[in-house]
């Protein structure tokens, strides 16, 4: 169990998406319905842990042609909407192109709250870890954790002493049906991370109430996502139906 503090919402937006106004327009709509942390997803061509929501959102965007380059517009428009934390979620292979310790210095630099990585694995992570951690660089490198993995590799996790830790609550990819049973709470609360970030699948009030105790912050993606596609690419309807559905959740 962690503390009883009331638990808090991150909502996941992917950079680009649907395109720039419409992304300021589900950004702003997320921190004015009280939304209180962000995770922008950097769009990547062959992700591996998004449902089919977010992949399609990943490759609308580079259609569009959205390149990293173009993140930092996105990160500091979000940056100003006054988010209590902004999380960076992408994949090994763009931190690795893009040289691990300048990324983080980069994100360092931006105020960044911590970075996501899903398809880094512990043992093969090639220094993001313990760069992360050295002294001046406040970014955390947010290990991933998914229910029920084995004890060796919740071991390692341990090992990491990171005060952040995002868990998968079911194996897969994002974007369908989680329940809440007594083997996730379990699981939870047998990390022994200060702050937990749950998520995938996440979609109803009833599901982040499961969390309460549990966990730092509920994670909502593809339910996010899904509005956006929903309401279609003028960003005042994107406003209206984020802030709609955003205020079920703050």
């Amino acid at each position: 169990m962690i503390d009883n503090q009331k638990i808090k919402i991150m909502g996941h937006l992917v950079a680009g998406y649907p395109d720039t106004a419409g992304f300021e327009a589900a950004c702003s709509a997320m921190s004015d319905s009280g939304i209180a942390i962000l995770e922008i997803q950097i769009p990547f061509s062959d992700p591996t842990a998004d449902g089919p929501e977010n992949t399609g959102a990943g490759e609308a965007a580079l259609r569009n042609g959205f390149k990293v380059e173009d993140f930092y517009r996105y990160l500091n428009f979000a940056s100003a909407r006054g988010f209590d934390e902004i999380h960076v979620m992408t994949y090994a292979n763009i931190i690795f192109r893009y040289g691990i310790r300048k990324f983080i210095d980069d994100m360092n630099k931006a105020k960044v709250t911590g970075v996501i990585v899903p398809d880094l694995p512990i043992e093969d992570e090639e220094g993001f870890y313990s760069y992360a951690s050295q002294d001046g660089v406040a970014v955390d490198a947010v290990p991933v954790a998914v229910v029920n993995m084995i004890p060796e590799r919740i071991e390692m996790l341990r090992n990491l002493h990171a005060e952040r830790c995002y868990v998968s609550l079911r194996q897969g990819v994002t974007g369908t049906k989680t329940v809440m049973d007594n083997d996730t709470i379990q699981f939870l609360d047998s990390l022994g991370v200060p702050k937990l970030y749950a998520g995938f699948g996440i979609s109803t009030r009833d599901q982040v109430d499961a969390l309460q105790g549990h966990a730092y912050a509920a994670v909502v993606g593809s339910h996010f996502t899904r509005t956006i596609r929903n309401a279609g690419s003028d960003p005042k309807i994107i406003y209206r139906e984020m802030y709609n559905n955003a205020i079920k959740f703050s």
